[in-house]
C-alpha cells in the first residue's frame, strides 16, 4: 500500500463567511462596525483547525491585514501553527503572504 499524504493549507477568512448572515452578525454587534478574521487550516475543503478572532476595520477591496491595524493577528497565526506543528504536520512551503503555508503528514484516515 503506498504512503498517503495529507496537505494542509492555512488560510485567512472573515468569521461568518460560510454563512453571510454570521458575518452581517458579527459586523454589527462590533465596535466601529470591524470585521473579524481568523486563519484556519484546511484539508481537502475541510476546516480542521480555527485561530483566534482578530479585529480588522471594514474595508473595501482587497487589502490584506496587517499587525499595525489588525491587532492580534501575529498572535492568531502563531498559536494556528503551534497547534498544527504540535499535531505532527510538516511544514513544506509558504506563499507571498505570512499565512500562506502549507503542512503535509502521512494521513491518519484509513485508506480503502
Amino acid at each position: 500500500m503506498p504512503d498517503v499524504t495529507e496537505t494542509l493549507r492555512v488560510e485567512l477568512e472573515e468569521v461568518g463567511a460560510r454563512h453571510w448572515w454570521a458575518a452581517l452578525l458579527a459586523t454589527l454587534s462590533s465596535q466601529s462596525g470591524n470585521a473579524y478574521m481568523r486563519f484556519v487550516g484546511v484539508v481537502d475543503g475541510e476546516l480542521r483547525y480555527f485561530g483566534r478572532t482578530f479585529p480588522v476595520p471594514r474595508m473595501w477591496g482587497p487589502e490584506s491585514p496587517q499587525e499595525k491595524w489588525a491587532p492580534g493577528m501575529n498572535d492568531s497565526l502563531t498559536d494556528l501553527t503551534r497547534r498544527i506543528d504540535e499535531d505532527g504536520w510538516r511544514r513544506v512551503g509558504c506563499g507571498t503572504r505570512a499565512w500562506e503555508l502549507t503542512f503535509e503528514r502521512p494521513s491518519l484516515r484509513p485508506q480503502e
